[in-house]
């Protein structure tokens, strides 16, 4: 059987991958806390994501001539500059590492709570249909 065709799975299903796209951006913040004029990123909201914006890619920055070129990373759900930049370093990077963590926090949480409904209403339909366990 395929959940998918059903709404609800359907809606989980498309928050975890949000949820996914919004733990890169939110790992490229913390892993960019240093480098000079870098700004905080955030995703849109979910949403916005759901209305059907158009989705953007997450570019890698080459702030120097000589970084490598890396490899693209997924497609994210169009990705915003952060809300709230207070603070910002004397080399211009406006990432306030607490403020990250936080998100990253709220995020894991949002992502344990999409994993468990799927969870629950994936048991409910199999105990329905009167099979047990993972069959």
């Amino acid at each position: 059987m395929d959940l998918g065709r059903f709404g609800l799975f359907s809606l989980l299903a498309r928050r975890l991958d949000y949820l996914n796209q919004r733990q890169s951006v939110l790992a490229e913040n913390i892993a960019n806390a240093d480098t000079p004029d870098y700004r905080a990123r955030d995703l849109q909201p979910f949403a916005r994501y759901l209305a059907g914006s158009a989705p953007a890619r997450v570019e890698l920055a080459a702030t120097q001539p000589g970084h490598l070129a890396g490899a693209r990373g997924p497609a994210a759900a169009g990705v915003v500059p952060a809300a709230g930049v207070y603070e910002t370093t004397p080399s211009g990077n406006a990432v306030n590492l607490e403020e990250q963590m936080i998100e990253v926090t709220r995020n894991a949480a949002d992502h344990q709570l999409a994993l468990n409904l799927y969870r629950k209403h994936a048991a409910m339909i199999r105990s329905a249909l009167g099979r047990s366990g993972g069959r």
